[in-house]
């Protein structure tokens, strides 16, 4: 009788996962092993009849492409420059955000706003604020006797308009900090008042460890969010000037619908995978030296 319930509560929990078991099926594993077969083809375009299989050639093709090294320095910059300024910007917001001043409320909602623009939409602004010619920032930049900035024509300048627009576009994260922040226990800092710590040393002590999931939280999807930027880089300069801003997806894309080598795309984006993985898997595993749990002993 037991084995006939169990087997009974079994068929029903696959009944209701069941429509995530075919989602996961058709819109991740489906598309994944098809991607790494065409990887070992020189497929032109998806669904073509006429290929060859070619084995690791696409591999090495694509490290030998300097296209393909320099999107990818382009990415890694994004996640190891861009990734600690940009996380770094969202708690000092939020910790602005978190203090008790009169309109808080107001401000909150003032700075969430630009994150319901679409991106479409935000880099577009982003253009005509960092215009050469005619933008406002430049504009306002005259007022104090400052020449005009080629901001976006500039490979030393282009990647840090990048993040900045990733720090203005950062309310989600910094609602995620400002909830964390929300959370932390008052009798901890108190009790580090008693113990003679100032608000940098309660800073450090207190209110890091204890947010820190929230901070992994935060820098996984940064990192994963900026592995694969596409749209910044050919809204805002279509990966210039001189590659600058040509990150490894717009390189994917460009490889797949303007050079048609379509197995070359997909080996590309076989090998984000696995960088991907690999870095979030390196992170996580260096979580469990900083990232506190409560619940933990």
């Amino acid at each position: 009788m037991k084995s006939k319930l169990r087997r009974y509560d079994t068929l029903i929990f696959f009944l209701f996962i069941s429509p995530w078991i075919i989602g996961f099926s058709l819109f991740f594993l489906v598309p994944f092993g098809t991607s790494v077969f065409y990887a070992f083809t020189d497929a032109r375009l998806p669904g073509a009849a006429n290929y060859n299989f070619v084995g690791l050639s696409n591999f090495v093709d694509m490290f030998n492409n300097p296209i393909f090294s320099k999107s990818l320095g382009n990415t890694a910059y994004f996640v190891v420059i861009g990734v600690p300024i940009v996380t770094a910007g969202m708690l000092l917001l939020a910790m602005l955000l978190n203090m008790n001043v009169k309109g808080i409320a107001l401000y909150r909602t003032f700075y969430y706003l630009p994150t319901l623009v679409p991106i479409v939409a935000t880099v577009i602004i982003w253009r005509l604020v960092f215009n050469s010619e005619f933008g406002i920032l430049n504009a306002g930049l005259s007022v104090l006797g400052i020449g005009k900035i080629d901001w976006m024509g500039s490979e030393g300048l282009i990647k840090p308009v990048i993040i900045l627009l990733q720090v203005w576009i950062s309310g989600s994260g910094v609602l995620i900090f400002l909830a964390a922040l929300k959370n932390v226990p008052k009798h901890l800092y108190e009790a580090v008042l008693i113990d003679g710590a100032n608000k940098v040393q309660s800073f450090f002590r207190v209110t890091l460890p204890m947010i820190s999931p929230s901070i992994l939280f935060v820098v996984i999807i940064q990192t994963m969010y900026n592995f694969q930027m596409f749209t910044e880089a050919l809204l805002l300069t279509k990966g210039g000037p001189n590659y600058a801003a040509y990150t490894f997806v717009y390189n994917i894309y460009k490889s797949a619908f303007t050079d048609l080598k379509f197995s070359m795309a997909m080996t590309q984006s076989i090998f984000l995978f696995a960088l991907i993985s690999l870095v979030t898997f390196v992170l996580m595993k260096l979580s469990k030296r900083f990232v506190y749990y409560e619940g933990e002993k």
